[in-house]
């Protein structure tokens, strides 16, 4: 907040946040930041739940429970009716934030008087004040959707949030962007902070509008063409994708041959993205880096950026964040962790074991390779991280989404999502080959699956953040007498034998 008045001072005219219909500036930001903070101190707020679209009033209400000190759990807007409800259980929501659309989901809670902007306040009725006690030192409780279970709460202080803030400002200050334009829910921890506090520490401008607006359809249906015509209209000079909207941008732009003429970064997260998509964006003017972070280290880890750039790497670790890797190949994480994960807050910084698996050059740079629990190994002994042929076979254009299998099988299986129903067998089949050609032997793709719709958080084959459901996955198309027909790029025995040369890891 102290950033925030410095600019109010320094440049009270200039636009901080804008929505597409109303903009304010930052002399009114921080008066608005101000009210809506002690409209959160006289309700008696101690934790807050904020469920409202991307906007103005979301950013108002999260920088005033901030200023507050009152603890804010955003909520997800992908979160089904079951996970709300823990959320705001096992976070002990005494106050809601809320777009009045959205109240009429949120049982025992009631109206109380005033307003931050359009949102509602409403408390619980059934509170007791002392249930809240003791998480004062917790700015933040961010939920993670996970791939199985309920999700489970990340507790992270406001120092933690500031210093990661501060180092990615830091981090990209020569670049003098204007303008970020918010693609991903505010309630996602990354958008969040290095969506918002990052601009606003650096003076941008902050773009949030509607998620409707963006072409963008609930988590996981993207219009390509309405979702550029919206960066092109917004001005945006800074994005933070997901490999898929990555895909959806380029793909855009390649129809009607453009080049982006505006954009000066974008960091893509969340999941592994093949070095030929990165390629292939900056041909079409979106200058792509791929980065690396988790929700218990408060989002980025390590970036890449211009001038400071290794190709299949994450980046190097933010200033001051130690990173090191374990004897198994663990990515660990230092000086950066949070406070603990809900009902198991000790406060005490240690250690955060990401359960990725990766490895860093002599430079510095991170590898990312996959997920620990993810890795299978062949029946020829070999470890395949799944995220490495899925992110080649996704690259191809004919293949929307891949979900790959091959533990104690001598191939791999993918099932395949194609591009859309008017793709052939015979592309999927070029487009699997052209994928294997990029990969070792021992990686590649011998048989295949069509799927019979895509993956999406709504068939519980894929989480709200962007990641396949793999025992899902396996149970609907691998396992018992339903499972559909595989079809082989080559015949079986031509695979039976692999290259005795190829990587190879010994399990005992």
């Amino acid at each position: 907040m102290n950033t925030l008045r410095r600019h109010a001072a320094a440049m009270p005219e200039r636009p901080a946040v804008s929505d597409g219909k109303d903009a304010i500036r930052y002399a009114e930001l921080v008066e608005r930041v101000a009210t809506a903070s002690a409209l959160l101190a006289s309700a008696g707020s101690r934790v807050a739940g904020l469920a409202a679209d991307n906007g103005i009033d979301w950013i108002v209400a999260d920088l005033a429970a901030l200023q507050a000190g009152v603890t804010l759990v955003p909520i997800p807007p992908f979160f089904s009716p079951r996970q709300v409800d823990h959320l705001l259980g096992a976070a002990r929501v005494d106050t809601l934030i809320v777009d009045p659309a959205m109240a009429a989901g949120f049982a025992g809670f009631e109206p109380v008087d005033g307003a931050i902007g359009r949102l509602s306040l409403k408390r619980h009725a059934g509170y007791d004040d002392s249930a809240g006690a003791g998480r004062s030192a917790v700015a933040k409780i961010t939920f993670t959707s996970g791939s199985t279970g309920q999700p489970r709460g990340v507790c992270l202080p406001a120092g933690l949030i500031d210093t990661v803030a501060a180092g990615l400002a830091d981090a990209l200050s020569d670049l003098l962007i204007e303008r970020h334009l918010c693609v991903i829910p505010l309630a996602t921890l990354l958008e969040n902070i290095a969506g918002v506090y990052v601009p606003l520490m650096l003076g941008s401008t902050v773009h949030a509008p509607s998620l409707s607006t963006l072409g963008l359809y609930g988590s996981s249906h993207i219009d390509p063409l309405a979702f550029r015509d919206a960066v092109e209209r917004a001005g945006a000079e800074s994005l933070i994708l997901q490999p898929e909207l990555l895909r959806a941008l380029i793909a855009a732009y390649r129809e009607d041959g453009e080049v982006n003429r505006q954009l000066k970064f974008v960091a893509v997260g969340g999941a592994r993205v093949a070095d030929a998509d990165l390629v292939a964006a900056a041909a079409h003017g979106i200058p792509a880096f791929q980065g690396y972070g988790l929700s218990e280290c408060a989002s980025v880890v390590a970036l890449n950026r211009p001038g400071d750039v290794r190709p299949g790497s994450v980046g190097r670790p933010l200033p001051g964040v130690a990173v090191s890797i374990a004897a198994d190949g663990e990515i660990l994480v230092g000086n950066q962790s949070m406070s603990g994960y809900l009902g198991e807050e000790d406060g005490e910084p240690g250690i955060i074991h990401t359960g990725d698996l990766g490895h860093l050059d002599e430079d510095g740079y991170l590898y990312v390779t996959g997920r620990k629990k993810n890795v299978f190994i062949t029946s020829f002994g070999r470890n395949v991280s799944p995220e490495w042929p899925e992110a080649e076979l996704a690259h191809e254009r004919a293949i929307a989404q891949a979900c790959v299998f091959g533990e104690a099988q001598p191939v791999n299986t993918a099932i395949i999502v194609p591009a859309g129903p008017a793709t052939s067998a015979d592309a999927i089949e070029a487009a699997v080959t052209r994928a294997n050609r990029r990969l070792p032997d021992y990686a590649r793709v011998s048989e295949w699956i069509v799927a019979d719709s895509a993956f999406s958080p709504a068939n519980g084959l894929l989480t709200p953040t962007g990641k396949p459901r793999r025992e899902a996955i396996a149970l609907r198309y691998l396992v018992g007498e339903t499972a559909p027909a595989r079809t082989s790029l080559v015949p079986r025995r031509a695979t039976s034998s692999q290259d005795p040369q190829g990587t190879h890891h010994d399990f005992f």
